[in-house]
């Protein structure tokens, strides 16, 4: 009888761990968790409208390249005043992701803004930074930005399925 009680525990214990989700904990490099800093850091900058903290993380020649006028380049001035002008928002990142060629580093990932649903603003944007290694530090050159769209179609050859992490031992 014990035995039989115990065969079924057992079973039910299995059938309880099939049954939940795998979870999976991302394992963030150090490049990653260096430049979630300083992306953080210049959206403290803009939030808070210090002029003296954007300056150590954004080049002066500083462009923005948005999906809405690729051919249109906006300067840092204009830029900077747009971010100035506007409430401060909640936001986050997120999906980040970096590569560094040597001097360079091309930081990508989606930025989700905390905005009322009747504000005329992007919930989601996907960003791509490049980032210059300089004497003061590394500092943004160029921003690319284009809001995220739910229902648009994946670019053909990409993959909007979540990648499997494997655990490196």
């Amino acid at each position: 009888m014990l035995k039989k009680s115990l065969i079924g525990l057992a079973a039910l214990v299995l059938l309880q761990a099939q049954a939940q989700p795998q979870r999976t904990i991302p394992t963030v490099t150090r490049t990653v968790q260096q430049f979630s800093i300083l992306e953080n850091e210049l959206l403290d900058a803009v939030s808070h409208r210090n002029v003296e903290a954007l300056n150590k993380v954004v080049s002066e020649d500083f462009e923005l390249r948005s999906a809405s006028a690729p051919g249109r380049p906006t300067a840092r001035a204009e830029w900077q005043q747009q971010a100035f002008a506007g409430k401060p928002l909640e936001s986050s990142i997120e999906q980040m992701a970096v590569h560094e060629f040597g001097e360079l580093a091309v930081v990508s990932f989606l930025w989700k803004i905390d905005a009322p649903k009747d504000a005329a603003v992007a919930h989601q944007i996907f960003v791509v930074d490049t980032w210059k290694q300089t004497d003061s530090g590394w500092k943004a050159i160029t921003r690319y930005a284009a809001p995220v769209d739910a229902s648009a179609k994946p670019v053909p050859g990409g993959d909007t399925a979540a990648p499997a992490i494997r655990k490196k031992y």
